[in-house]
């Protein structure tokens, strides 16, 4: 039960080890991801043999001989999926029972608990990091509170979150990375200001000798040529993604990436083709033939 990454890392999992795996997911699977990306994974999870239900709602479990039996709905229709075995991956919640929080006069709910932008609660002698304070729960995001904090009450130096560059990788096989905004949410902000820029691992030598072709980077451009974000479908995309972590995060241009000396042959230089791509248009213009022919005049 659930389609999100841990769901589908372990359904991969069991897959891989022998087991049957039916996913039952309310929404879609990977919901805030790319669906391009999204697209590739899913191919190779069905192409293992693993059976995905997107918008089933589960009506009730019950024990059966042998397992358990999950009846589900879809679009006014009944179906029942048995199995051995039932593993829940939707959600957490926080376990914030015990810790008495009214009586500090610290806000919470079933969500987690209220902090401001310096990750004080509403009792600004007490902080909150990890999952219980923002909408990412990852451990490298956990880690970044901790320096956020770290730098408020050690060092009295008024660090505010930014979430504008935080990553996150889904450990499928292929892997899934994205950082920033996706296409969508870039479009919904800028609308027509955005341009986007792709280059697949079937154009990279590396990835063709090591016969992984599967997958694609995707780059979303603002106005300027401002990276807003970058997604990554592929063998070991969360490693390959890092770049552009660092690009987002200094509001780098996309220039720079483009710019870069990369090694060959490497996985790598996926990231330098498609920023060299966003120059491409205007290379190949009717002015840039131009220029050329009057300064091949000069000799």
């Amino acid at each position: 039960m659930g389609g999100g990454p841990i769901g589908l890392e372990m359904a991969q999992a069991h897959r891989q080890l022998g087991a049957k795996v039916t996913v039952l997911e309310a929404m879609k699977i990977m919901g805030p991801d790319d669906r391009e990306l999204v697209a590739v994974v899913r191919a190779r999870l069905e192409a293992e043999g693993i059976v995905i239900h997107e918008g089933a709602k589960v009506v009730s479990v019950k024990s059966v001989e042998g397992g358990v039996r999950v009846s589900c709905e879809y679009d006014g229709k009944s179906f029942d999926v048995d199995g051995s075995h039932i593993l829940v991956a939707a959600g957490r919640a926080p376990n914030l029972s015990s810790l008495d929080l009214d009586a500090a006069g610290i806000v919470h709910d079933r969500r987690g608990i209220e902090v401001d932008a310096r990750l004080r609660t509403t009792n600004k002698r007490v902080f909150a990091v990890g999952d219980v304070a923002g909408k990412y729960q990852f451990t490298h995001v956990a880690g970044y509170h901790a320096g956020i904090v770290i730098k408020n009450v050690l060092f009295r130096l008024p660090s505010k979150l930014n979430y504008d560059a935080v990553p996150w990788v889904t450990y499928t096989d292929p892997e899934l990375a994205n950082v920033g905004m996706t296409e969508a949410a870039a479009r919904e902000a800028y609308g027509d200001d955005v341009r986007v820029v792709t280059s697949s691992f079937d154009e990279i030598d590396r990835a063709r000798t090591e016969r992984r072709t599967d997958g694609f980077l995707k780059v979303v451009v603002g106005r300027k040529g401002r990276i807003l974000g970058a997604g990554m479908v592929g063998p070991q995309a969360g490693e390959l993604i890092q770049p552009w972590i660092l690009a987002i995060s200094q509001k780098m241009k996309i220039g720079a990436v483009a710019q870069m000396i990369v090694p060959y042959p490497t996985r790598g230089e996926i990231n330098k083709r498609a920023a060299g791509s966003y120059y491409t248009p205007s290379l190949f213009s009717d002015r840039t033939r131009k220029i050329v022919r009057l300064l091949a005049k000069f000799g």
